[in-house]
């Protein structure tokens, strides 16, 4: 009887444990389901939104945020106000080196070079011009904007003078072979265009013949109307 007893006892505690472990393993089901995430698994939908613009799922977002620097051109012939003067300015361009020509066709024109760099869409620009009788630099800082740029200059000559202002340009045409020098009279030219006219005057000046000539210088004795045969004559030694 006692024997019987125990194997009842111990059938009702084997059947509880199973009952126990049978609700334990369907609470494990349920919380996978319920996170996928954690059990390492990821569905289809999560892995699509995590894909965003061509960016593999595993890459920071950080990376997607970084977009390079695009750099500005300024190669062509450009209008710049330089304050109150206005100047024709012809640029190359090499990556961020610029270097070039410029002129000025107004009172006194000259012709100058141009030296610089560009860094993003900042420029800064270095020109050097013989105005007159003095040497003048400018240097020049400001921003490329498309076809315009605007910023300030400072300007200094040997003459020990120097001004600050507004500079501004204005792009004229992206091809740099229609740029022409502006058109200075040296002093050698000057000179030679003077004796040309000198030479000029003299061919149009008629020159005197012999006959007028002679007729300028008078024998004394013609004046006072002396026949000169009956002047007495030197013996010979």
């Amino acid at each position: 009887m006692k024997i019987i007893r125990y194997s009842g006892w111990v059938g009702l505690l084997l059947l509880a444990l199973l009952v126990s472990v049978c609700s334990v393993q369907s609470q494990d089901a349920s919380s996978a389901n319920a996170n996928p995430v954690a059990n390492g698994t990821v569905n289809a939908s999560s892995a699509v939104g995590a894909s965003i613009n061509g960016i593999p799922a595993n890459e920071s977002n950080s990376d997607a945020g970084v977009q390079t620097s695009v750099q500005a051109r300024v190669q062509g012939i450009w209008k710049v106000s330089l304050g109150e003067n206005v100047i024709t300015a012809s640029f190359n361009q090499s990556g961020e080196s610029i270097f070039g020509l410029a002129k000025f066709e107004g009172y006194n024109p000259w012709n100058g070079a141009v030296a610089g760099s560009l860094s993003g869409n900042s420029i800064s620009l270095s020109l050097a011009a013989v105005e007159a009788d003095l040497l003048s630099s400018s240097y020049i800082s400001g921003t490329v904007e498309g076809d315009s740029m605007k910023g300030y200059f400072i300007r200094s000559d040997s003459s020990g003078k120097s001004t600050r202002g507004e500079f501004t340009a204005t792009l004229i045409s992206p091809d740099t072979s229609g740029y022409t020098p502006a058109a200075i009279q040296t002093v050698s030219a000057s000179i030679a265009e003077l004796q040309k006219i000198t030479e000029q005057n003299n061919a149009t000046v008629p020159q005197p013949t012999a006959q007028e000539t002679e007729s300028k210088f008078k024998d004394v004795t013609q004046l006072a109307g002396i026949d000169p045969s009956i002047l007495p004559r030197m013996a010979s030694l």
